[in-house]
């Protein structure tokens, strides 16, 4: 386009006369090299030092963040610390925490041997979640059903059964967990001492032989029995000494996992004699036929026990 402008041959028309006029006399002005350097390095600067100050304020963010995070966490724990307040909701949330997680299949049983040598015997439909190795204050499991701890001696170290309603802290005893239901819990102390701490903030210690009772997260009662009666089911059956209907239903329920539904003339009536938990519920419930006198009807997974 220059070679163009410079072979050019101009004429004596006003429109040469002009062209070339323009084209000899617009030189462009001199042109401020080192300022417009000055120029560039600085809207160079200025936006890394924004984007400096961006990063920072998103660490600055980040930092507080974790912070917040932190504490809202400590807080939730203190709570449940204190008060019980929230303790299912941040066992919940605590469930990663730990290592392994089993559930009984239904009808069996399982034994399980932890880091620290206790040993746990959980029954059909339980859940157990315990960490591969026990580090810190506390050696600490979870159960969901129906469990016995033989829980090895450590005072320095104590083993915390955490349940969705309550816990147990122990130092080294025998005892045996029932949670299948949360609204009515049970804990039988066969050896040793343990102090249970419900979601409502109640405090019960216990001594051998004793069983407490725990109904909609609080304390409910507690009592003197035959812990046999409670921890026979590691043999495969139910003593019955003067159970009621209604609460041997509840407790093969529990362990098949179906819904029995029964009279209400025969719910108060008492059993006697043991019941062998076998593979199938109809075979227990054959023996609770001819106990109480009723037949049974089978509609999916509800069972009926009606009166003859």
């Amino acid at each position: 386009m220059d070679k163009d402008i410079n072979d050019y041959k101009y004429g004596d028309l006003p429109d040469d006369i002009k062209l070339k006029s323009f084209i000899q006399h617009s030189t462009p002005a001199d042109i401020d090299i080192s300022g417009i350097k000055k120029r560039v390095f600085l809207k160079m600067h200025q936006q890394e030092r924004k984007s400096r100050q961006r990063r920072i304020m998103m660490h600055i963010g980040s930092v507080a963040a974790t912070l917040l995070l932190l504490i809202g966490i400590k807080y939730i724990v203190g709570e449940n610390t204190t008060d019980g307040l929230h303790r299912t909701e941040v066992m919940e949330l605590m469930a990663d925490a730990y290592d392994e997680e089993v559930e009984v299949p239904v009808g069996e049983k399982m034994t399980l041997i932890l880091a620290d040598g206790t040993r746990i015997i959980a029954n059909s439909r339980t859940v157990v979640r315990y960490p591969k190795r026990f580090d810190g204050e506390f050696r600490e499991v979870y159960v969901k059903g129906e469990a016995y701890f033989d829980v090895a001696h450590d005072a320095e170290h104590p083993f915390l059964v955490n349940s969705d309603n309550f816990k147990v802290k122990v130092l080294g005893t025998k005892f045996n967990v029932n949670n299948y239901d949360v609204s009515d819990s049970q804990v039988v102390l066969v050896q040793g001492s343990v102090e249970l701490k419900t979601s409502n903030n109640d405090r019960v210690r216990m001594k051998p032989n004793e069983l407490v009772n725990l109904q909609e997260g609080g304390f409910a009662e507690k009592r003197l029995v035959n812990t046999d009666e409670y921890t026979c089911w590691m043999q495969g059956m139910i003593n019955l000494v003067g159970e009621s209907v209604k609460s041997v239903s509840q407790r093969i329920s529990h362990y098949y996992g179906v819904t029995i539904l029964f009279d209400d003339k025969i719910s108060a009536n008492k059993l006697y004699g043991k019941l062998v938990l076998g593979n199938q519920v109809k075979d227990v419930l054959k023996v609770i036929e001819t106990m109480t006198q009723t037949r049974m009807k089978i509609h999916g997974d509800t069972i009926y026990l009606v009166k003859e």
